[in-house]
């Protein structure tokens, strides 16, 4: 079942996008401190590719979006290492890997720049 949000987002692949992004910022914030768990939630809420999301902050290409979320997941899974030990660190690059899996065709889409399908 695909989302109205994302040509190419579907319910599960979303589902688990939100909790491992809610994962990753709890860590970076557990690890590195509140300033940057909020420079993580700003980015992340801010920087949108193009027919991505309804809300509309600052557009950038789908690359662009696409290395934000690498950045954040990877901050992530090395805060997790630092706050919670390597076998939380090991889990949660495991689930992740699983996510990268199930959205591939999504971050295909935003590595090829997010173009809508209307656009040619």
């Amino acid at each position: 079942m695909r989302l109205p949000l994302s040509p190419h987002d579907t319910v599960v692949s979303a589902i688990l996008r939100f909790v491992l992004e809610l994962a990753a910022l709890f860590c970076i914030g557990a690890a590195f401190g509140i300033a940057n768990f909020l420079i993580s939630v700003a980015a992340l809420a801010l920087f949108n590719a193009k027919g991505d999301k309804r809300f509309q902050g600052i557009q950038v290409s789908g690359p662009i979006r696409l290395m934000i979320k690498v950045v954040i997941a990877l901050m992530g899974v090395y805060s997790a290492g630092i706050a919670f030990g390597q076998i939380w660190m090991f889990g949660f690059a495991i689930v992740w890997a699983a996510y990268l899996f199930l959205a591939r065709e999504r971050l295909l889409w935003l590595a090829k720049g997010a173009r809508m399908k209307d656009e040619g």
